[in-house]
């Protein structure tokens, strides 16, 4: 007996009209089919939300129409992939609109829908998706890898993409309990993490809040329509989780019951520390092994996670050591930069963890989250000079910088055996942290909002900003100034026979988003690189009252924002920085060979993934130089493309990764590799998108004359040369060096030499020059090959 859930909105009524009559033709004189669908679920013209979860949790094929992406179909659907139910995903396919709509979507690019025409196609399609035999869409997401038990202490979080105040308060709210180890959805991985990556986090996750973006923010529309099918899910796998609204939103009555509404920010903070004070942690459960199905070596072949934030397990297991690594652990640079998806986050995480190894280093980490900079941001507005505001940015830093070291310095003495003898120099910094600073045990973002508040203070008491000695004097009170040299000479004796304090910065780039103010934001992160040198030169000095230490600063940071912050240094050639690379297309393989080999112990050589599992070839190359040649190269982009081609695979139960499967998940990554380019052109204070998009339909190879076409027919926000540069720097465009030959490279020296070289070429071939688009942009822009 096959009994089916229908779940669809009630607008347009021609819509609804349609799956009622495909749900009754289904029962219409059948024993073996009974249809269910919401509106049978009405009592006295109201629904009855548990009523349509118990309806799911008892239907053996949920069909869910995405025509419209209602939001309470898509927390149906995702309900019914928590419970581990068969499920069709349904759309008009006479519906232009709708496929661009469910396209934008995103998440279920890899899933595929089932396009009907009317009624009578439907019931016919539908009768034959229940006589296949298949598995619940949740196993083809997770494959037949083993994913950890649910950790109870874990807590999923999906913030609004609107980054308002009360967005922020929710954000410091949870960040500041530390029962929860809470993993924030990066804003940039809204559109690109596959549906597969938010399935396992939700897996392991004890607990999950969604803040749905207002109605009124850019992209609330498919934020939103996200959030729905992530908490339906999270739902359905049991999880504990909480949906906040603003008040006066259009709330879907299918969670209604599980929503948090908020007037103001104050009122949202409230209502949350009362919620997650209630929460309690339970037991760690037995580890269960998902069900495996296909060939079980593609079915639980992955690569991990294409966010190193996400994947530091497996980091441990398959990281790839480059040059770069060893520069980070050897410190033989202070700002190491590169693109977006590079690895800077998966070399600070595994720089840390090698440096730790030695018993005689201290490590300290410092990411600072973007609602945490902003507020610096609020405060560096009220200070009109600029004098008086690069005293303040590098006065903060250096608070900063010496607090946490001293605060890194007595946890790790507490945790040992021993613990910190009484009298002794770690006692004493421990009473100057207690007396002066907040203590240990206050965080990072605690000292800081401390700080946030007192130069708040001081600055609404009014300062003359025209007397510079006199201003900064009370800046410097401000900052606790005076406390610091206490603090240096306590660090000093403390620390002295350490071999080296190494602190780490990364996540800088969090806060650089679309309308954030990307000068004042230019300006402290230039004032945070400008003042790791004289710390790190405060430290080495030594004196009567001060011993040397060695300090090392490094600061991990985005290639599109170092240079945005480059060209407002005075002397920016004094910086020293290391820009990580992947020219080297053997290295970057080793990228997934590496992974490979890590979950196959008895495997020989690397040889054997792409013997078992991929098929021999792709468009007449190897499928190992495919997948090579169409991504940009970068970790992130080389693993998001591998697994989705595995996905796809097993959704369509192939043995191995066929040709289809890897053109088909080529057409995925090609979306998330096009958003991460809008991402990166935020910090070249440029709207990408309407100037890409003219690129549509083109060749991949066009010439300079055509080049000026396409730019004529977008709006440019710039000179035309500023934007082909910007394009080239991005690794959008790339250009002709030699015969066919086209150089990608984005540094500023790569490029002057690319210019040279491409000038002489059209000169000695009498042409004009000749530009490329990357390979990984072409399928989402339908470039022609």
């Amino acid at each position: 007996m096959h009994l089916l859930f229908f779940g669809y909105s009630a607008r347009p009524p021609v819509l609804s009209e349609t799956i009622r009559e495909v749900a009754f033709n289904l029962g219409l004189g059948s024993s073996k089919t009974h249809s269910v669908t919401w509106e049978d679920l009405m009592v006295d013209g109201r629904l009855i939300v548990h009523e349509v979860e118990k309806a799911i949790d008892s239907c053996t094929f949920g069909l869910f129409d995405l025509t419209t992406l209602s939001a309470n179909v898509l927390f149906e659907l995702g309900l019914a992939i928590g419970k581990r139910k068969r499920v069709a995903i349904l759309i008009d396919g006479q519906d232009a609109h709708a496929v661009k709509e469910l396209r934008a979507f995103a998440l279920l690019t890899t899933t595929g829908a089932t396009s009907y025409r009317n009624a009578s196609d439907l019931t016919k399609t539908v009768q034959r998706l229940v006589a296949e035999p298949s598995l619940p869409l949740w196993y083809d997401l997770t494959g037949g890898a083993e994913i950890p038990p649910p950790d109870g202490t874990k807590l999923f979080y999906m913030p609004s993409f609107k980054e308002d105040e009360p967005s922020r308060r929710l954000s410091r709210v949870l960040d500041a309990y530390d029962k929860f180890d809470v993993q924030t959805v990066d804003f940039e991985e809204y559109g690109s993490a596959p549906l597969a990556w938010f399935a396992e986090e939700l897996f392991t996750s004890q607990f999950a809040v969604f803040h749905m973006t207002p109605e009124r923010a850019f992209l609330s529309t498919t934020a939103n329509a996200r959030v729905s099918l992530l908490a339906g899910i999270a739902r359905g796998l049991g999880r504990e989780i909480l949906i906040v609204f603003e008040d006066g939103a259009d709330m879907p009555l299918d969670y209604r019951d599980l929503a948090l509404h908020y007037r103001n920010a104050a009122d949202l903070e409230k209502r949350a520390i009362q919620w997650i004070e209630g929460l309690r942690s339970p037991a760690h459960k037995a580890p269960t092994r998902v069900r495996q199905h296909l060939s079980v070596e593609l079915a639980a072949l992955r690569f991990g996670n294409h966010v190193a934030e996400s994947d530091q397990d497996g980091l441990d297991q398959y990281f790839v050591e480059t040059r770069d690594f060893r520069d980070v652990v050897e410190a033989a640079a202070t700002i190491f930069t590169g693109k977006k998806g590079t690895g800077k986050t998966a070399n600070m995480l595994q720089a840390a963890e090698a440096l730790r190894d030695d018993a005689r280093n201290l490590v300290c980490v410092i990411k600072p989250a973007s609602y945490e900079l902003e507020a610096l941001l609020e405060v560096l507005a009220k200070v009109e000079s600029r004098h008086l505001g690069d005293y303040l940015i590098e006065g903060l830093w250096k608070y900063l910088l010496y607090t946490e070291i001293a605060a890194r310095a007595v946890d790790e003495a507490e945790k040992r055996p021993a613990g910190v003898p009484t009298g002794s120099a770690m006692d004493q910094l421990r009473d100057c942290l207690t007396q002066s600073h907040r203590g240990v045990d206050a965080s990072f973002s605690i000292r800081l909002e401390r700080l946030v508040k007192s130069l708040e203070s001081t600055l609404s008491g009014g300062v003359d900003e025209r007397d510079v000695e006199a201003s900064r004097k009370i800046v410097n009170a401000a900052l606790y100034g005076d406390t610091l040299r206490t603090l240096r000479t306590l660090i000093g004796k403390a620390l002295a026979d350490r071999n080296r304090i190494a602190v780490l910065v990364d996540n800088l780039d969090k806060a650089w988003h679309r309308g954030a103010d990307l000068e004042m934001l230019s300006r402290l992160l230039l004032g945070l690189l400008t003042v790791v040198g004289r710390v790190v030169d405060e430290f080495k000095k030594e004196t009567s009252r001060k011993l040397s230490v060695n300090v090392t600063l490094t600061v991990f940071l985005r290639s599109d924002i170092y240079a945005h912050v480059r060209d407002n240094a005075r002397e920016p050639d004094k910086i020293s920085t290391t820009e990580i690379e992947w020219r080297d297309t053997e290295l970057l393989a080793r990228v997934l060979e590496d992974r490979f080999l890590a979950s196959r112990p008895n495997a020989r050589s690397a040889s054997e993934l792409w013997e078992s599992a991929f098929v021999e070839s792709v468009k007449g190359m190897s499928a190992r130089n495919y997948l090579l040649s169409r991504v940009q190269p970068r970790p992130r982009d080389l693993v998001f493309f591998a697994n989705a081609a595995v996905l796809r695979a097993t959704n369509a139960k192939h043995p191995k990764v066929q040709e289809s499967d890897i053109l088909e998940a080529e057409a995925t990554y090609s979306t998330f590799a096009f958003e991460a380019l809008l991402v990166e052109g935020v910090a070249a204070e440029m709207d990408l998108e309407p100037i890409l998009i003219e690129f549509a339909g083109e060749g991949s190879i066009i010439t300079e004359p055509q080049l000026n076409r396409i730019l004529k027919s977008a709006s440019l926000p710039r000179e035309k040369g500023d934007v082909v540069r910007v394009l080239r720097r991005l690794g959008f465009l790339g250009i002709e060096t030699s015969d066919s030959t086209f150089d990608y490279g984005g540094t500023e020296g790569e490029m002057r030499r690319a210019d040279v070289l491409a000038r002489k070429l059209a000169k000695a071939s009498r042409k004009s020059k000749r530009f490329q688009i990357h390979p990984a942009y072409r399928p989402y822009l339908e470039i022609e090959e």
